[in-house]
C-alpha cells in the first residue's frame, strides 16, 4: 500500500479533478434557477468557506497519513465507532457521487449528438467502466491520467468562459434575488458538492512522493485556481442567462459554447465533459478504494475487502464493488427519474457533516491558536452556519447511521455465533 507515485503537479490535477469535475458543468445554473443573480453570493460564501477548509485538511493529511482519511482524523479525536461513521458517510457520498458524475458526462454526450436515454445510460456505465479499470492497475495510473483530464477541463473552462464574455447583458443581473434571500441559503447546500474533493485526497496521502511540502502547496494552488474558475463561471452564466432550462441546467457550457461559438464547439465540450467526468470519476474512485480498505482494515466493513493484490498493492475488490455500486446507482436514476436535484441533497447533506466533524477533529488534534487550528475552527463555525439550511435532508444522515448500527450489530452476532460454535467443538 505505499506505492509513493503522485508528486506536486498529480496532486494538484487529482484535487482539480476531484473538486471542478462533474459540479463545474451544471452547478453555475442549477444555482442560477435557484437564487437568480444572488446565487453569485452564494459561489462567494462557499469559496471563502473553502479556504480555510481545504488548508485544514492538507495538514490533517500531512499529520495523519492513511487510507482512511477524514474517518481517521475523526477516530482520533472521537473514538472508533465516530470515526467509522464518517467513513460511512463519506463512502456513501462519494458513491453516489459517481452516478452523479456519469450521468453529468453522459447527458452532455446525449444533448449535443440528439441520443435517447438508452445511450445516456451506457455512455454513464461506460465512463464508470474506464475509471475502475484505471484504478484497478493502480493509483500511479490514476495520477497521470488525472494530469491530462484536469489540463482539458481548465482549456474547457477558461475557452467557454472568455468566448461567453461579448454576449453578457448586465440586466440580466436585476432583479437581484428574485427568489429571495433564504434561497441564496439553499444554492449554498448544493454548491458544497462542487467543493467535495478536498478529504478525497487524504485518503491517498500516503501515495505522495513528497507530502511534507506537495500535499500543503498542492492545496493552496488548487483552491486559488478553483475559486477563481468558479466565480467566473458563476458571472458569466448568469450574465448570459443561461439557466432555467432543462437544457441548460444539464450542460450549460455546452449551451454557452453552442449560442456563441456554434453546434461544432458543442459537440467539442460535449466530448471535453465526457473526459472531464471520466477524470472526476477516477479520482473519487481512487480515494474511495483507499477509503473502503481502511474501512475493512478497521472493521466497519466486511473483511472480504481488506485483501490487496500482491504486485499493485491495490484492493481490487473494493474497486469492483464501488464500479458496481454506482452503475447500479445509474439504472436506479434512470428507473426512477431522478433528476440531479434528487440525488445531489443525499451526498451533500452527508459530505456537509464529514466536513463539520473532522474540522473538530481539527480543533482537538491542532495546537491551540496555531494557524491550522484557526483555520479548523473558522471552518466549523462557517459549515455549521450553513447545516440548517438542509433542512429534512438531515434524514439521510440519521438513515446512514442506522444502517452502520445495524452492521455493526449483525457483525457482532455472527462473531459471537462463530466462537459459540468453536467452543461446542
Amino acid at each position: 500500500m505505499e506505492n509513493k507515485s503522485i508528486g506536486l503537479f498529480q496532486g494538484v490535477a487529482l484535487y482539480m479533478a476531484a473538486i471542478l469535475g462533474s459540479g463545474v458543468l451544471f452547478l453555475s445554473s442549477v444555482t442560477a434557477s435557484m437564487a437568480g443573480p444572488a446565487s453569485i453570493v452564494s459561489w462567494v460564501i462557499v469559496i471563502v468557506i473553502n479556504f480555510p477548509l481545504a488548508y485544514s485538511f492538507a495538514i490533517l493529511a500531512r499529520n495523519y497519513p492513511d487510507a482512511g482519511g477524514a474517518a481517521t482524523f475523526v477516530r482520533n479525536s472521537f473514538g472508533y465507532h465516530t470515526g467509522n461513521i464518517v467513513g460511512w458517510f463519506y463512502f456513501v457520498t462519494a458513491a453516489i457521487g459517481q452516478t452523479i458524475v456519469a450521468l453529468t458526462g453522459a447527458f452532455y454526450v446525449s444533448l449535443a449528438f440528439g441520443l435517447s436515454h438508452f445511450y445516456t445510460i451506457l455512455i454513464a456505465v461506460f465512463i464508470l467502466m474506464i475509471a475502475g479499470i484505471s484504478n484497478f492497475y493502480g493509483v500511479s495510473v490514476s495520477g497521470k491520467l488525472a494530469l491530462i483530464l484536469s489540463g482539458c477541463l481548465l482549456i474547457l473552462l477558461l475557452v467557454t468562459i472568455i468566448v461567453s464574455i461579448p454576449s453578457i447583458r448586465w440586466e440580466n443581473f436585476i432583479p437581484f434575488a428574485p427568489n429571495g434571500w433564504f434561497s441564496v441559503g439553499s444554492a449554498i447546500t448544493v454548491i458544497f458538492w462542487s467543493f467535495f474533493g478536498w478529504e478525497a485526497i487524504c485518503s491517498l496521502a500516503n501515495h505522495f512522493k513528497n507530502p511534507d511540502k506537495d500535499i500543503v502547496k498542492g492545496t493552496i494552488i488548487s483552491a486559488i485556481i478553483i475559486g477563481v474558475l468558479f466565480l467566473m463561471l458563476s458571472f458569466v452564466t448568469i450574465g448570459t442567462a443561461t439557466y432555467g432550462s432543462s437544457e441548460s441546467n444539464l450542460s450549460p457550457l455546452g449551451v454557452m459554447m453552442g449560442e456563441t461559438v456554434g453546434v461544432g464547439a458543442q459537440v467539442v465540450t460535449a466530448v471535453l465533459a465526457f473526459i472531464i467526468c471520466t477524470g472526476t470519476a477516477n479520482a473519487f474512485v481512487a480515494s474511495l478504494t483507499q477509503l473502503g480498505y481502511s474501512l475493512s482494515r478497521d472493521g466497519s466493513f466486511p473483511v472480504f475487502f481488506e485483501k490487496v493484490h500482491r504486485t499493485t498493492g491495490i484492493p481490487r475488490r473494493m474497486v469492483m464493488f464501488i464500479i458496481c455500486f454506482a452503475i447500479l446507482g445509474v439504472f436506479v436514476a434512470e428507473l426512477f427519474s431522478f433528476t440531479f436535484n434528487d440525488l445531489l441533497f443525499i451526498p451533500t447533506s452527508l459530505g456537509i457533516l464529514v466536513y463539520i466533524l473532522s474540522m473538530a477533529a481539527g480543533v482537538k488534534l491542532f495546537k491551540k491558536k496555531t494557524f491550522a487550528w484557526w483555520a479548523s475552527l473558522i471552518s466549523l463555525l462557517l459549515c455549521l452556519f450553513v447545516l440548517p439550511f438542509f433542512q429534512m435532508y438531515l434524514l439521510v444522515p440519521i438513515i446512514v447511521v442506522g444502517l452502520y448500527t445495524m452492521y455493526m450489530m449483525f457483525r457482532a452476532n455472527l462473531s459471537k455465533g462463530v466462537e459459540g460454535n468453536e467452543n461446542f467443538k
